[in-house]
């Protein structure tokens, strides 16, 4: 057996189902390999790195298994870096696989070379490079360790041209594929921090994406419902509790966060962060006061040491192991009605509900986005998955469309990367062919990676793809007209029409103009037999709800 097979082998040991990539001539073996096993492991070429890296993310992201990529060495892998900073900075397994030069041509400063492990190394979990076959089963036994433990990540194999197709050794390959790392849980320290929130007046629970990644969401909801506690969430926490529930204020902080969250998250005197930290997203950038007492619960104590945000008590749990442990510590409680609390965040929660009513009821032309958002919310089935890009339509979905399940809204949170959007789509039509998934994407950011729209045609993804079109870089361009007394530069573009633009590569496609329209041509979209694009023409000044006050605050800190 080859290098590559046994990397093959490996692949298929973890469980995963497919792979992404791109091929070239340093990683051909590997492909080659593939044919071998194409109706166990589905190869999906893509048009561009970053789709392939950013489709792989997402599947780690949903299925807990280490999303795959291939990609070319030199140029091929730095386009995928981005990608990999993505699910670096949102907790996402992925595994990198790369090819590179000859061994011979190392250090040669020649075509296609570069240094992939010190370039890709601060956005890794690890970095590796296999000088010889016989090391294959040991170095992915340990880059899928590294990708799956503690806060997860993406890991990078490095594989030169010419040690894909050298023996690995007589014999099965030998896998130990297994989390490197749980923390115990120390029970003493569960049910003090539980004393801590049983005893407040203004309690609150912050939910974050450690939550949804440990599958735990349901254990969320219990604890909330037994301390009759409001809840606020992270963008990766999105869905932990569900959106409508009435202990869920929704999300707090920078790119999509509500004035009650926000308000919620300074006003409680005590704040319990479960799998999360208190982040610059969280906070604007450290300008939103934080007066209560922190109390979080994470995986990652690294994480939480290095913060910004130093919380007064850190516990360094698995959240599952911390909040099953913690249902105990409540089973007899009975919590007080804390009235002055939920009068204050009850009021802000109808001033909220009021600028979503306004959208909602617009009839303008160019369209509201936030009615357009509103009526696909109210179209789509239950059990559908969104994803959005980098930009101002984001705070669309955030406010418009309710995420009642975990890992039904995928974003780069951290990382703002434009160009996922598309990819997550892709690959989670893929892993969930059964759900309806819809890409929410400014024009912007679909132009990004509109050239994969041929990868859905081909290989049969039926993805649909809401356009909001404002023919700008939309965010930007409100700043220079904010910040910079209305000196646009670089934010105003042209467009083609995307709708006409989809028949070509041979998915559907819509122009939406006219509110009365708006239904209809959703409607279409959603029971169009392939990929569908909905162009969406929206009012350029339509300005999103958010919180303004902090927002500009933070721009001026």
């Amino acid at each position: 057996m080859n290098c590559a097979q046994v990397l093959v082998e490996g692949i298929k040991a973890m469980g995963a189902t497919r792979v992404y990539g791109v091929i070239g001539t340093s990683n051909l073996s590997f492909v080659d390999a593939l044919y071998d096993h194409r109706e166990e492991l589905r190869y999906v070429s893509c048009r561009h790195e970053q789709v392939a890296a950013s489709m792989a993310d997402a599947e780690g992201r949903l299925t807990g298994i280490p999303g795959v990529a291939l990609t070319h060495s030199g140029p091929g892998t730095f386009n995928a870096l981005i990608s990999v900073g993505n699910a670096y900075k949102d907790c996402s397994p992925l595994i990198l696989l790369s090819g590179a030069v000859k061994r011979r041509l190392k250090g040669s400063d020649g075509m296609l070379e570069a240094d992939h492990q010190a370039i890709f190394a601060p956005l890794c979990k690890g970095v590796f490079r296999l000088e010889d076959a016989a090391g294959a089963a040991a170095v992915f036994s340990k880059a899928y360790s590294l990708a799956v433990s503690g806060a997860r990540g993406p890991v990078l194999v490095e594989v030169p041209e010419d040690v894909w197709g050298e023996e690995a050794g007589e014999g099965p390959p030998n896998f130990r594929l297994a989390p490197e790392y749980r923390p115990p849980l120390h029970v003493e320290d569960v049910w003090r921090a539980m004393e801590m929130v049983k005893g407040a007046r203004r309690p609150l629970l912050l939910s974050g994406g450690g939550v949804a990644y440990a599958r735990c969401s349901d254990l969320l909801v219990r604890l909330a419902e037994a301390l009759q506690a409001p809840v606020i969430t992270t963008g990766n926490g999105r869905g932990t509790i569900p959106e409508d529930h009435a202990l869920c204020l929704g999300r707090v902080g920078f790119g999509g966060g509500n004035t009650v969250a926000d308000t919620a998250l300074s006003e409680a005197d005590v704040v319990m962060g479960l799998g999360c930290t208190i982040s610059d997203m969280t906070t604007y950038e450290y300008t939103l006061p934080v007066s209560g007492e922190v109390i979080l619960v994470n995986i990652d104590l690294e994480a939480m040491l290095t913060s910004r945000f130093r919380a007064q008590y850190m516990l360094e749990a698995d959240v599952k192991d911390f909040l099953s442990e913690a249902l105990g510590a409540v089973r007899d409680y009975r919590p007080p009605s804390r009235d002055e609390w939920w009068k204050v965040l009850e009021d802000k929660r109808r001033e909220w509900r009021l600028r979503l009513d306004e959208a909602i009821a617009s009839d303008k032309v160019p369209l509201s986005p936030g009615r357009v958002v509103h009526e696909l919310s109210r179209l789509l089935p239950q059990g559908h998955i969104v994803t959005v890009g980098g930009g101002t339509h984001v705070l669309y979905p955030m406010a418009f469309l309710p995420c009642r399940e975990p890992l039904s809204y995928l974003s780069a949170v951290n990382f703002g990367a434009m160009g996922f959007g598309f990819p997550a789509a892709l690959a989670a039509k893929l892993v969930y062919p059964e759900k309806e998934v819809v890409a929410i994407l400014g024009d912007g950011d679909f132009m990004m990676t509109l050239q994969d729209l041929e990868t859905a045609c081909r290989e049969g993804i039926k993805v649909r793809v809401l356009v909001i079109n404002d023919n700008m870089y939309r965010v930007l361009n409100l700043r220079q007209r904010l910040q910079c007394g209305g000196r646009i530069l670089g934010t105003c573009h042209g467009n083609p029409d995307f709708a006409a633009l989809a028949r070509t590569f041979g998915a559907s496609g819509w122009r939406l103009e006219r509110p009365e329209e708006i239904v209809t041509v959703l409607e279409e979209a959603l029971s169009a037999p392939g990929p569908a694009v909905v162009d969406a023409i929206i009012d350029p000044d339509d300005l999103p709800p958010f919180n303004l006050e902090a927002t500009l605050r933070m721009g001026m800190g």
